[in-house]
């Protein structure tokens, strides 16, 4: 992607969250439909589940996965966590994962993000 055309605080800035998202954005961009929901939760795993829905939000929310899931705001993991009724801790070690790529090209071939294929 070229990015000569920003600013240097744009590019480090990019992909990543300037601040939490509030109420609002959770809702809009964190909140898993029902597909999305049964996508993830064929993931094996409590860890797998809510890293699945967790990079699905964020690339809704930044246009762009983090490089480390796990740097997402504690706020997202909360709120997502919530909604499979999983502690937020088991997102530990997600990051470090394989996993987490097969995840990422699921979601880009996913129907939610028709931007992304």
């Amino acid at each position: 992607m070229p990015v000569a055309f920003l600013t240097e605080e744009q590019r480090r800035s990019y992909g990543t969250f300037s601040a939490s998202p509030d109420d609002g954005q959770l809702a809009g961009y964190f909140l898993l439909d029902r597909d999305a929901r049964r996508r993830a939760m064929t993931c094996r795993g409590a860890r797998s589940q809510l890293g699945y829905g967790v990079q699905l939000g964020t690339v809704r929310f930044l246009g762009a996965f983090l490089d480390d899931p796990e740097r997402a705001p504690a706020v997202v993991v909360d709120y997502v966590a919530g909604q499979f009724g999983l502690d937020p801790r088991a997102l530990a070690g997600y990051g470090s994962e394989r996993t987490r790529w097969d995840h990422q090209n699921a979601i880009k071939k996913s129907s939610h993000l028709v931007s992304l294929r």
